[in-house]
């Protein structure tokens, strides 16, 4: 797994360079969940923390491919795979034990779910929550699957830059 536990396993899009903020998003690293906010002005991207993405309030972009080049100080930028409902990525779960028989997997398939992180900053580190319960209205991750020998989620976005405002 890459730095921060996120992969894009199939159907990832281009790469794309998105700026990231002075003192407010350093250290993320490859393989992080990338998000923007919706409707708030903001001009960079940050990192998943708990309970994101949330659908219409963040728009989840993809996965950092390089670490981002921010300082405390200096603006920077990162390079993001981009994804779309249909790209499928794996994440640990945050707890495994909840997920480690197929009757427990069969309770949180197609559930829509958000990310947790250890920490409430980049150096956190991701997993889905896969105990979260499902709410397609806000929770931007819909599970597929789960690796039942160590909490492996297999998940899609159910929200994304591609589609929006389509009718």
């Amino acid at each position: 797994m890459a730095a921060n536990n996120v992969r894009i396993l199939k159907h990832g899009l281009t790469v794309q360079r998105f700026r990231t903020e002075a003192n407010v998003t350093v250290g993320i690293r490859e393989g992080d969940a990338i998000k923007g906010a919706i409707g708030t002005g903001t001009n960079y991207v940050g990192v998943c923390l708990t309970g994101d993405p949330e659908q219409g309030t963040d728009m989840f972009f993809g996965v950092s491919k390089s670490a981002g080049t921010e300082t405390a100080s200096a603006d920077g930028v990162i390079d993001v795979e981009l994804v779309m409902p249909g790209t499928v990525l794996e994440c640990l779960a945050t707890t495994p034990a909840n997920v480690d028989t197929d009757a427990k997997i069969l309770g949180v398939l197609l559930d829509h779910v958000t990310f947790d992180r250890s920490a409430a900053t980049a150096a956190g580190t991701l997993t889905v929550d896969e105990d979260e319960g499902t709410d397609p209205d806000v929770h931007g991750l819909m599970i597929l699957d789960v690796r039942v020998t160590d909490g492996m989620c297999y998940f899609t976005p159910s929200n994304a830059w591609i589609g929006r405002g389509q009718v």
